[in-house]
């Protein structure tokens, strides 16, 4: 359907941008993580859904071009990191956008009126699962240590009434057809690589929670010191996107 760094180079009016993916790699080795897990956890997702009767591969493609349209013609699409507070949605009220949440980052949210997605790679708990069961989309990773979690977190909600809708996302250097390598590392800087990817502006795009100071109270159970390292590889490709000045520091 696209070619996601062409189409984000194309939406910042730059060249290709192959620091966003090219980071994965670089994150692997700083933490000492394996592609092959990464690319195991990722085909194994692929596999279990091939024939799957509520995320089928032209299921997940219907509702990426929806999402998309949706995306696009936001006035605003505002991406909501773990440290957002509620204070901070205040002033969207009387706004038209759309919220785009990095995973746990969902539960600041009184209402998913105007939730377009999750990014999440399934650490986002109870605020995940209550996305999950209203019925929302979820752009949803899958990596080396995490294949568990997905595991388990897709056989409950396939049992729900209203089961979320899924796109699925990657991060290794092999394509996987019907999975997309949007570019970025942690949930926050994904869902900003994104939403570049599906051609919102980026000028139409705002960053609200996103920060290097604090471990921010949706994020998932993690050690501190593992977190903050994490977060320093967010900011890097935030700001190589543009986005520096939306990162608290």
């Amino acid at each position: 359907m696209f070619h996601v760094g062409e189409a984000i180079a194309q939406n910042m009016h730059m060249a290709p941008i192959p620091s966003v993916f090219s980071v994965q790699s670089e994150v692997r080795e700083a933490f000492g993580w394996s592609e092959h897990d990464d690319t195991e956890s990722a085909e194994q997702l692929l596999r279990t859904l091939e024939q799957h009767a509520l995320w089928s591969l032209g299921k997940r493609e219907l509702t990426l071009e929806r999402l998309r349209q949706r995306l696009v013609n936001a006035e605003r699409v505002v991406l909501l990191g773990a440290a957002v507070e509620p204070s901070e949605l205040q002033r969207f009220n009387e706004t038209n956008v759309v919220f785009v949440a990095a995973d746990g980052a969902v539960g600041v949210l009184q209402s998913y009126e105007r939730l377009a997605c999750i990014v999440s790679d399934f650490d986002g708990a109870e605020h995940l699962d209550k996305a999950a069961e209203a019925g929302q989309t979820i752009v949803a990773h899958a990596h080396g240590d995490n294949t568990s979690r997905w595991k388990r977190m897709l056989t409950k909600w396939q049992e729900h009434s209203l089961p979320p809708s899924l796109i699925l996302s990657h991060q290794v250097t092999k394509e996987l057809p019907g999975m997309y390598n949007f570019g970025g590392f942690t949930d926050g800087d994904r869902a900003l690589c994104f939403v570049l990817s599906m051609g919102v502006a980026s000028k139409n795009i705002e960053l609200v929670g996103f920060s290097t100071k604090e471990i921010g109270a949706w994020s998932a159970t993690t050690t501190p010191s593992l977190k903050m390292r994490k977060l320093e590889w967010m900011k890097r490709i935030v700001s190589e996107l543009g986005f520096e000045e939306s990162i608290r520091s």
